[in-house]
């Protein structure tokens, strides 16, 4: 009853009537002294709701005397909420998007979810945003939510890695990877996703095994992003592969060491790779720009952690290629496309 008064209440009608058409549904048509007497209120309060009702044309009237009154179906009932609700949503769209907003700076946080709803809706916003790459670490239920944008995003040319983990008492479900392009299981590891080393969505999975966690955080600070994409870079090292199809040339990578694995299997095979960098110079401290040229080396050391691309530019000169922590190298790259020569 008080999920149907919620619904009634999207019509501008009261809780009261909500029991109004529930009393006129199962007890069949009913003149207002016998439906006040089964309602247990007075007649005028029992005629004010009933013309509310005719007008939302949910309930019929029969002039006679006494008059009679009948519920509409059901059917009829939800088409007319659906359609009030529709036009509540478009409504409220139109005007959400005329609202003047201010233009985001180079302010960075951390924001917490205390809503499972909001937290599930920001892992979808994600995932279904990103343009370049994605990196995705959960257990099978949760893989299985964002399952559908996830196959949405390797459509539209996202490159996405997934991690995957077992939880007790949950059975693993294979069938939920099943067109995924690069998948890894992992002993254990939290909900994660990062898209296009942008934002990243974290929540830890506690007690609750079938629902999501109700806490999880928002980050956007770059640094905080960069030690997530470590973290995930090293559990994908150390995981059981599952899935690993080839990369389709030409490709982007925002997440460098993970670009940089694909980029060493090419080279491997023979392949010979043209490289466009994105970021800044090292060399050459607060300078941005770009780094073009052959990529005739992909190295990573997990010892020391160094991991360099090195590119032989058009002046002839060979230069070494980071992530945007480089330290080492002379170029710190941001976003990298990744082409045959």
């Amino acid at each position: 009853m008080e999920n149907l008064q919620k619904l009634f209440r999207t019509l501008d009608l009261t809780a009261f009537e909500a029991k109004v058409y529930v009393a006129l549904l199962s007890h069949g048509p009913l003149s207002p002294s016998r439906l006040a007497e089964i309602l247990g209120v007075h007649r005028p309060q029992v005629h004010a709701s009933l013309r509310r009702l005719i007008l939302r044309g949910l309930v019929e009237v029969h002039e006679g005397k006494p008059a009679m009154y009948r519920a509409v179906e059901p059917e009829t009932l939800f088409e007319i909420i659906s359609e009030e609700f529709d036009d509540m949503m478009d409504k409220s769209k139109s005007f959400i998007n005329t609202i003047p907003r201010k233009k985001e700076g180079e302010e960075y946080g951390v924001w917490i979810f205390k809503s499972r709803r909001g937290l599930i809706g920001r892992y979808v916003k994600a995932v279904s945003r990103a343009k370049v790459d994605l990196a995705i670490s959960g257990d099978i239920v949760f893989i299985s939510k964002l399952r559908k944008y996830v196959i949405a995003a390797q459509r539209r040319g996202v490159t996405v890695y997934v991690i995957v983990y077992d939880i007790p008492g949950v059975k693993f479900r294979e069938k939920v990877l099943e067109g995924f392009h690069k998948v890894k299981r992992a002993v254990s590891g939290d909900l994660l996703v990062v898209a296009d080393s942008q934002i990243g969505i974290l929540a830890q999975r506690r007690n609750e095994i079938e629902t999501l966690p109700s806490y999880g955080i928002a980050v956007e600070e770059p640094m905080l992003i960069d030690y997530l994409l470590q973290d995930f870079f090293y559990r994908w090292l150390r995981s059981r592969t599952i899935i690993d199809e080839d990369i389709k040339l030409p490709v982007k990578y925002t997440m460098f060491k993970l670009g940089l694995i694909e980029v060493r299997k090419l080279i491997e095979r023979g392949c010979r790779l043209w490289g466009i960098f994105r970021g800044r110079w090292l060399r050459k401290p607060g300078e941005d720009g770009n780094l073009e040229g052959e990529i005739i080396k992909a190295f990573f050391d997990p010892e020391t952690g160094i991991a360099q691309i090195h590119v032989r530019s058009d002046d002839g000169n060979i230069y070494t290629a980071g992530g945007p922590d480089a330290i080492v190298e002379d170029f710190a790259t941001s976003e990298m496309l990744i082409k045959e020569v």
